[in-house]
């Protein structure tokens, strides 16, 4: 993917995450909503696993830009910024 004009490397899991985000812009997604439409239905690992995604997102994809573009809403999700952070 890319931001600006930096090519950014990241795992098929992750752009499953971002692009899950992005088609939801501006809108809160639970933790329950991500699995259900990033990972396959019958998962039973650990549902921290997309709190570990979420992570290593913004390590990759704000951090570097000075930016918050994944919001964590506490005790509701997270959410793309409306404007794309």
């Amino acid at each position: 993917v890319q931001r600006g004009d930096s090519r950014l490397e990241l795992t098929a899991r992750e752009i499953a995450v971002l692009e899950f985000l992005m088609r939801r812009r501006g809108e809160i997604v639970t933790k329950f909503e991500v699995l259900e439409n990033v990972w396959a239905d019958d998962f039973e690992g650990d549902p921290n696993i997309v709190e570990v995604y979420i992570g290593r997102l913004r390590r990759k994809i704000d951090r570097p830009f000075g930016r918050a573009a994944i919001e964590t809403l506490r005790g509701a999700g997270y959410r793309l910024a409306a404007d794309g952070g």
